[in-house]
């Protein structure tokens, strides 16, 4: 049960402190304004209100700025994305310059032939060793367009959070006022200051704040989902295509759900000679090529994903496991926590642009 304490050694206005245990005898009247001094009473036109009101409104407006940084930082990291991508591509397709050239000057007869294709290899790799430096650079810089976008995306939710706390703490202040003596003398005192009737009420501000909290909060999507750990490595449950479950690991420094060839073919994802080929860095740190598909839909938890792209793996990669990777987590702030097994993860409406989502 929640109590109420009042301060009537105040000069001006008495403030309300709401705790779940009582305070301590010889706690100092400052220390517990401190505490509440969002409910002290501030005279506005024929009401009294919480000065709270004040600084819910200010977070308020705060959380429409915050939002559209969200969106804002989203931009960068599917430029940078998009480059890597296309990088990608092109190397694939240096790779296969690269075994052509290769296959042909294994069968040269003449020097200068041979001096060519030797040229035109030179130029290739040379232009493979700028890519990976390239791609490399491209990393690291996603990497920290992602953790902006992560801390935009905490400074929106914590916003909320705070906000909440406000008003939730302004509006028992507003339900429990007529209960305490101390108040209702303070607000017979400022009626009589002012030369007018006065009534401590909700403003119709705080009410539409309360309405707009609501739909800020319902456009927050948190869950924290339970994994199956084997050492140090993480399994989650996802769900391809709204029918096909597997345990996949969850693996950050993958950018792509990676699948192994046979799972892909059981989940009708089967590689068609018009996909395109791309380079795939497995375990071992050796590279292999694979597939790009796009899966409709990813399912972990309640977190659910549109026209996701994946790789799909040759069937030499016998020994290969699915992995989770950022084509899905990165469209999300998430968090693994080794202690407790459990993938946290927090979406906030609109700010994903893969497709959304929360079913």
């Amino acid at each position: 049960m929640r109590k109420l304490f009042a301060i009537t050694t105040l000069v001006f206005c008495p403030c309300w402190v709401f705790a779940d245990e009582p305070e301590e005898k010889n706690d100092t009247t400052e220390a517990r304004i401190e505490q509440a001094p969002e409910l002290e009473l501030r005279v506005t036109g024929s009401n009294v209100v919480f000065t709270g009101e004040r600084n819910l409104s200010r977070g308020m407006s705060e959380a429409t700025t915050l939002k559209r940084k969200v969106k804002q930082a989203t931009l960068p990291l599917r430029q940078i994305q998009q480059e890597i991508n296309r990088l990608e591509i092109g190397m694939v397709q240096a790779e296969q310059q690269l075994v052509t050239l290769n296959a042909q000057l294994a069968n040269v007869q003449d020097v200068a032939t041979n001096n060519r294709l030797v040229g035109a290899l030179n130029t290739v790799e040379g232009q493979m060793s700028l890519a990976r430096k390239t791609l490399e650079a491209l990393k690291e810089k996603e990497n920290l367009a992602r953790t902006q976008l992560n801390e935009a995306r905490e400074a929106h939710v914590q916003n909320i959070i705070e906000m909440r706390k406000l008003a939730d703490q302004l509006s028992t202040g507003y339900e429990t006022a007529k209960n305490i003596p101390e108040m209702q003398e303070r607000l017979k005192s400022l009626a009589a200051e002012n030369g007018k009737e006065l009534k401590l009420e909700l403003s119709s501000s705080f009410r539409g704040h309360l309405k707009k909290l609501e739909e800020l909060e319902k456009a927050v999507h948190k869950e924290k989902i339970s994994l199956r750990r084997d050492g140090n490595t993480f399994y989650a449950s996802v769900v391809i295509n709204g029918k096909h479950t597997t345990e996949m690991v969850v693996d950050s420094g993958a950018s792509l759900i990676s699948l192994p060839y046979e799972l892909a073919l059981s989940m009708d994802l089967k590689p068609e000679p018009s996909d395109k080929r791309i380079l795939i860095q497995i375990a071992d740190g050796s590279t292999i090529t694979g597939v790009l598909k796009r899966i409709a839909t990813v399912r972990v938890g309640t977190f659910e994903l549109k026209d996701v792209d994946c790789a799909v793996l040759g069937p030499e990669a016998v020994s290969a496991t699915p992995l989770l990777g950022m084509t899905f987590l990165g469209e999300f702030q998430f968090q693994l926590d080794a202690a407790d097994s459990t993938l946290g993860m927090t979406q906030i409406e609109g700010d994903a642009t893969t497709g959304s989502r929360r079913k």
